[in-house]
Order: C-alpha cells, then sequence, then structure tokens
C-alpha cells in the first residue's frame, strides 16, 4: 500500500473547536516509507515485530496482546482523533490495563500462530485480541510475494522462545521481478470470472488510466473482497490451527471479523458482494471455531460498518476512520470486560 495518504501514529484527539490537523506533507511520508523499507533489508519487519514481542512477554507481560492487520495501524489525513485503534483499545480498557500491539500490512493467521506460541515460554496467559479478514486467506495476499510472509513465518516457527531474544532476527533480499511475474499468473476466482491475478491488475491499472472510474473500483472490489473461502482448504486449516494453539495455551481471546466496506462493493457488484462476503465470514468463524472450540464468542463486525465509518471506501482496504475505529474499539472491549466478569 502506497503510504501517500496515511501514517501510522498514535495521537490524542485534537481539541473540540479546532479543525483536523493537516495530512502529512507527501515527502515527509515517503521518506519514513523508505526508510522503513531499507530497514526491513537488514531485519525483516515481522520477525523484528516478533522480537520485540518476545522481550515484552519477558520483561513486562502485557495484559492484553493485540495481534492486527493493517486496519490496526491507519489512521486517515482528515480524522481529528488520531489515535490507532490499538491505542483507543487501550484508552477504553484504563490504565490498570497494559496492551501490547504486534501488526502490520497482510499480517494473517500463519503469522499470528508463530507468535503466539512465544507464549509457551512463559507462564503468563494474556488476552489475546485478534481479528479474522478475508482477504489475508485469498490469493491476491496468500501468494503475494511481499505481503504473504512466507519466509518470516517458517523462520518465526523454528524460533525456540526459551533462548535469547537477540537470535530472533533475519533478513532476506527483496522479491525479484520474476517473482512478480509469478505472482501475476496465480489463479484467482471472483464475482467477476476465473481470471489470474495479472488480469485483475492489468484491468485496474487499465480503468485506472482511462479515469473510468466505475470499471476500476468494480474490478478492485472484486478483486480484493470478491473471492471464495472454501470450508477445509489449506487457507482454513491456518484459522483453525491459530484457534487450536489460543485453546491450547489457554489464553482467553477475543476475535473480531475486520470489516469490509461492503456498501460500496453493493453499489458496484450488486448483492451479490454482500453475499460472498458473509458467507466468507462463515466460513472463517466456522474455521477458526473448530480449533478454538465451538463454543467461542466472535464480534459479527465484518460487515456492520457504513462507507461513512472508513477512511476511503473507494480503495477497498478496511480501513476505518477515527469514527469506524472508535466504534469497534468499543466492541472489543466490551467483550474483553465481559471476558473479565465471566473468569
Amino acid at each position: 500500500m502506497s503510504p501517500r495518504q496515511y501514517r501510522r501514529e498514535s495521537k490524542p484527539p485534537a481539541p473540540a473547536g479546532r479543525p483536523p490537523p493537516a495530512a502529512p506533507h507527501p515527502l515527509r511520508v515517503r521518506a519514513r516509507y523508505n526508510a522503513r523499507r531499507t530497514l526491513d533489508r537488514i531485519d525483516n519487519e515481522p520477525v523484528r515485530r516478533g522480537r520485540g514481542l518476545l522481550k515484552r512477554l519477558r520483561r513486562d507481560p502485557p495484559d492484553v496482546v493485540y495481534l492486527g492487520d493493517s486496519a490496526l495501524s491507519f489512521v486517515g489525513p482528515q480524522d481529528a482523533d488520531r489515535r490507532r485503534l490499538d491505542a483507543m483499545v487501550a484508552d477504553l480498557l484504563g490504565p490498570h490495563t497494559s496492551l501490547k500491539g504486534v501488526d502490520g500490512a497482510s499480517y494473517h493467521p500463519d503469522l499470528f500462530d508463530a507468535y503466539l506460541k512465544f507464549l509457551e515460554a512463559t507462564p503468563h496467559r494474556p488476552v489475546v485480541l485478534l481479528p479474522l479478514c478475508v482477504r489475508v486467506r485469498t490469493p491476491q495476499l496468500m501468494e503475494h510475494p511481499a505481503y504473504a510472509h512466507k519466509k518470516a513465518v517458517e523462520f518465526l516457527r523454528e524460533v525456540d522462545p526459551s533462548r535469547g531474544a537477540w537470535r530472533v532476527r533475519r533478513a532476506w533480499p527483496r522479491p525479484t521481478s520474476a517473482d512478480f511475474e509469478e505472482f501475476r499468473r496465480v489463479s484467482h476466482s471472483t464475482l467477476l470470472g476465473d481470471w489470474t491475478v495479472g488480469d485483475y491488475l492489468d484491468r485496474i491499472e487499465a480503468s485506472q488510466s482511462s479515469g473510468d472510474q466505475i470499471n476500476r473500483i468494480k474490478t478492485l472490489y472484486a478483486y480484493l473482497h470478491g473471492g471464495v473461502l472454501e470450508a477445509g482448504s489449506p487457507a482454513m486449516e491456518t484459522v483453525t490451527r491459530m484457534g487450536r494453539t489460543i485453546r491450547e495455551l489457554g489464553c482467553p481471546a477475543v476475535v473480531y471479523q475486520t470489516p469490509v466496506p461492503v456498501e460500496t462493493g453493493v453499489a458496484y457488484l450488486g448483492p451479490a458482494l454482500a453475499d460472498r462476503t458473509a458467507a466468507n465470514f462463515a466460513v472463517l468463524n466456522a474455521a477458526y471455531r473448530r480449533g478454538a472450540g465451538e463454543d467461542v464468542e466472535i464480534i459479527e463486525s465484518g460487515t456492520a460498518f457504513a462507507d461513512s465509518e472508513f477512511i476511503d471506501s473507494t480503495d477497498g482496504t478496511e480501513h476505518l476512520n477515527d469514527v469506524g475505529r472508535l466504534r469497534l474499539a468499543e466492541m472489543m472491549v466490551a467483550s474483553i470486560n465481559r471476558l473479565r466478569t465471566s473468569g
């Protein structure tokens, strides 16, 4: 995702009566983005985040571990409340509850499961807070040369959490043009047909170049949200394994569905997009419950948010604005408080 629009930050809301702060200058955003990319070449981000989690578990175990995707970290340029989603959750929980967030672009159940294994080396059992996201279990991200995080998952699964955290450090070369050409040949069946990833990307780019915003958004939504999750597939087995790990660790968990801007999807693809989204979340829920237990609560937030609660529903991402983030944070905190009461 290009950094031109958003920035990661966690700041308090602007005082009442003041206009929202201006969006950061594009050159500053680009500089931060380039700095992160340079760092990743010598210290892979998901590995680095895992090292930070392991250090925190040993030094100052948090009450809540929040494993998140990119919806956790983005803040809109016009948001009056500049807090990230995890900061909102922490603030609502209050000063006596500590929270550690571990998040990144396309972080997914395989990666979450690898992080959770770090808890095996400590008796501490925090509340685990995490999303079920449809998009990270479809080919356009599962097979992406950068965002699938396959090498990081393989490395983190081999980490012995009882040894020094300094050992949790690796980096790999950036994906090559050949890697991306192979990715373009990946099959991705959606509401628009049985196309390849390259077919979608070419059509999206052509629509953008010609100014055909209707076809751009229609194709983009099919690409991002029109795929099919199949029960029992390898993609769903990873979700089941994550749920099983949480159950075997004995951690209380709050799980929510990453909200999709379904109203825009329906406007361009019709009711079939809403039906497909609901069906995919049902498959995700069932896969998680097969591992975690049939009676676990899942917050049904996947289709519960209006277009007005997203930063920009036309870009197809699940990134909420300050209004949406606060409402989702309130849902999660209500579930965490119910766990505490029942426990």
